[in-house]
């Protein structure tokens, strides 16, 4: 006959594993931080072949085998953002403003041509705007005398 009273003494001891039963490939680690990065819209313009080539190297995206115009053509790279609209404003002389509409898209890219005359001018200042589905600016892209940049490339009219 055993009894055990509230006054006999009761210890907690650890429980261990048998050393053959504890994982040998295991290693502890501590959170430090944890959370969600929200990846906003970033946007490259190419005007000629070597920028096309070096945004696609720096975004590291392989583009197909796109027949790229720059004479013809403005590329316009969008990251973790896709172009839904292309609008154009003319400022005054010498000024022009292209208003890109995006929906923010992460972990996406979208590479999209426009034509080279409308959304360049020979001289002056042209600003590419780009704004979200309500209107909130993301980002500004000045480009100041445009000809320097694709001086004979743009066809003339």
């Amino acid at each position: 006959l055993v009894s055990l009273s509230v006054y006999d003494s009761f210890r907690a001891s650890p429980t261990v594993a048998p050393e053959e039963a504890a994982k040998t490939s295991e290693v502890s680690f501590t959170t430090a931080d944890k959370g969600e990065r929200k990846d906003t819209p970033t946007f490259r313009l190419a005007v000629d072949g070597e920028s096309w080539a070096q945004i696609a190297e720096d975004w590291s995206v392989s583009l197909p085998d796109y027949p790229f115009q720059p004479q013809h053509e403005v590329a316009l790279f969008a990251l973790h953002a896709e172009v839904q609209d292309v609008r154009l404003q003319n400022v005054g002389e010498g000024q022009l403003t292209v208003e890109v509409r995006v929906n923010p898209k992460r972990d996406f890219y979208q590479v999209v041509t426009l034509p080279a005359a409308q959304v360049m001018l020979e001289e002056g200042i042209v600003t590419w705007n780009f704004v979200d589905k309500k209107g909130n600016a993301l980002d500004q892209i000045i480009i100041e005398n445009t000809q320097a940049t694709i001086a004979e490339e743009i066809p003339q009219k």
